[in-house]
């Protein structure tokens, strides 16, 4: 893992308006944030904004978002 979640919040309006339903905020190894964004997608979910090494990460805690357990 690259990198680590640091926080997970509701989006902006301006995400939102993005289709955003929930913003992940990661951390690579040099310090750097990245912003991650998904929403629900049927029956799974779909994320974006981030290098697929981050978005790769991220996926257990979008799992747990999507399952209601975050």
């Amino acid at each position: 893992m690259d990198t680590k979640l640091i926080e997970q919040r509701r989006p902006t309006p301006a995400e939102k308006a993005k289709g955003a339903e929930v913003v992940f905020i990661r951390e690579d190894k040099q310090g750097r944030q990245v912003k991650i964004m998904a929403c629900k997608c049927h029956e799974s979910w779909e994320q974006w904004g981030a290098h697929a090494d981050a978005l790769s990460d991220n996926c257990a805690a979008v799992d747990r978002w999507r399952a209601g357990r975050a």
